[in-house]
């Protein structure tokens, strides 16, 4: 079980004897109240002469490489960590307002936390007058997380009336209201979809109220995501699987202790990075220090792994110089939708790639490759799927070519879907033309093809991956209005389909094509 989050009590701050310790809470769980009952009042000045880590972790398998490097709550002789000089001690606490008034405190130097999470708390930490810095994430949810509903919910847009049930305050809520925020619905619908969300305490409780028939979608995780793929009246509407950015783990640190001790930084980085070799291989370190897997077998440990990606030098760099600000601008979006106060200006210098960068010696700054695969007919399948969202834009072309009017206005039209294009990373994009026209013509379809193709080059010279992007011209089948009303100019459209994997793609034993 991931991250669930409840809205109660928070518990005293606690205190540490430089010693790894296991705080219990909810095994497996990760808790925040929605508004923390301890509030410090300021963050008190540390003595920072001691580069020893003190570092809380929740129950999620994506922070094994951690574990392995330290091989156990305390640094071991021969570790990874011990090699490079490092002495970290790991305390392992699943409520998110424990660790963070730790962190105020000066008990810990050092939180695991999601963009999500370090959103919902960066409030808390302007009010005490904590200064953090994020430095590294060790992964990222790549399946484990996800939108579940029964066969009549295909789209974002269909959630209008739907029951929609959430673990209150967690990761898996905000892919919801990420979805609705980035959807066309109006205003108001999506208003009412986010207020109408059926809030229940953890997972658990919700992967059963969706499968006793209580709500029509839900947002959850493992293994309730796989339940849904499995069962004959319902599918999975959205997993991580189809986005590596939108839920990512990184070690936030006091910005007080970072500064004072650069080098220890980077080293922990680099052990973080040489123990990614055991994240398949090595199970009883974990067995040892998270007592939710303390019976797990390899197999189920195995298992567990699949649902988080790791994030070496280069996808590090890649997340904190460029998607890292736009995805803690989105969620800081998403708290305050929900009624909670966030620190917007922290986005600006909580992503420091430095400490990444001195290890350049080391690593290579070149991705791993990814490429996209997709058949012929899984294309001609994907074209006939229903879309998770749809985004329409209104672009001038020269008229009878498939020329940008403007190129400015273009950009300025395109550059949104662009970015969400880049977000969810997994999708196939179905980009379709659209003309205004009294006839159905062979000339008008090929024009409004062209005028697709045109876009699609802005989608590829911006950086997306040509293979993901289906092109379409639809002439004049589509209008939305006669050709000659006043409002005319909707004809001239281009719709941008997000399509996700599962749709159309997932086979019984059938991998994912994005390798």
């Amino acid at each position: 079980e991931r991250r669930t989050v409840t809205e109660a009590k928070a518990r005293e701050s606690i205190g540490y004897t430089g010693e790894g310790s296991t705080v219990s809470g909810t095994a497996g769980s990760s808790s925040a109240s929605a508004v923390p009952a301890t509030v410090l009042a300021s963050a008190p000045t540390i003595d920072n002469s001691d580069p020893t880590i003190h570092l809380s972790l929740d129950e999620w398998i994506g922070w094994k490489p951690i574990i392995d490097a330290n091989q156990g709550l305390t640094t071991q002789p021969g570790s990874i960590f011990d090699r490079l000089g490092l002495k970290v001690n790991l305390h392992i606490i699943n409520d998110a307002d424990s660790s963070s008034n730790a962190l105020i405190k000066g008990d810990l130097n050092a939180a695991g936390y999601t963009i999500n999470r370090t959103a919902f708390l960066s409030g808390k930490f302007k009010a005490a007058g904590l200064d953090v810095v994020i430095p590294v994430f060790t992964n990222y949810s790549d399946g484990g997380d996800g939108i579940i509903a029964t066969t009549q919910y295909n789209t974002i847009e269909s959630l209008v009336d739907a029951k929609v049930g959430v673990p209150k305050f967690s990761e898996a809520q905000t892919l919801v209201v990420w979805f609705v925020n980035k959807s066309d619905l109006p205003d108001a619908q999506k208003r009412k979809i986010i207020d109408n969300l059926v809030l229940l305490d953890d997972a658990e409780q919700t992967g059963q109220a969706f499968f006793s028939g209580s709500l029509d979608a839900a947002a959850t995780w493992q293994p309730y995501l796989s339940n849904a793929e499995n069962s004959t009246n319902s599918h999975i509407l959205f997993s991580t699987a189809s986005s590596n950015k939108l839920i990512m783990d990184g070690i936030l640190f006091r910005s007080d202790f970072a500064e004072a001790h650069p080098d220890v930084i980077s080293a922990f980085i680099d052990g973080i990075f040489q123990a990614s070799g055991l994240y398949e291989t090595e199970f009883g370190y974990l067995r040892s220090v998270m007592p939710m897997y303390a019976v797990a077998t390899d197999e189920e440990i195995l298992t567990n792994c699949a649902d988080a990606g790791l994030m070496g030098y280069s996808e590090n760099l890649a997340a904190l110089e460029d998607d890292c600000p736009g995805i803690y601008s989105d969620m800081c979006s998403i708290w305050e939708s929900l009624g909670e106060s966030t620190n917007r200006e922290l986005g600006a210098t909580l992503f420091d790639a430095s400490y990444v960068r001195a290890l350049s010696t080391n690593y290579s700054s070149l991705p791993e490759q990814k490429t996209f695969t997709i058949t012929a007919e899984q294309k001609e399948a994907a074209v006939d799927a229903a879309a998770l969202l749809t985004k329409t834009a209104t672009i001038n072309f020269v008229p009878d070519t498939a020329k940008f009017l403007d190129a400015g206005e273009a950009d300025a039209a395109l550059a949104g879907f662009v970015e969400m294009a880049k977000t969810l990373d997994g999708t196939i994009i179905q980009i379709e033309g659209n003309i205004n026209a009294k006839n159905n013509t062979e000339a008008g379809m090929k024009l409004s093809e062209e005028r697709a193709k045109t876009v699609r080059n802005y989608f590829v010279a911006s950086g997306v991956d040509p293979n993901r992007i289906i092109v379409i011209g639809n002439g004049n089948t589509k209008m939305l209005t006669e050709p000659d009303s006043a409002d005319a100019e909707l004809n001239r459209r281009t719709d941008v389909f997000f399509k996700t994997l599962e749709a159309y793609t997932r086979g019984e034993g059938q991998p994912s094509p994005f390798q």
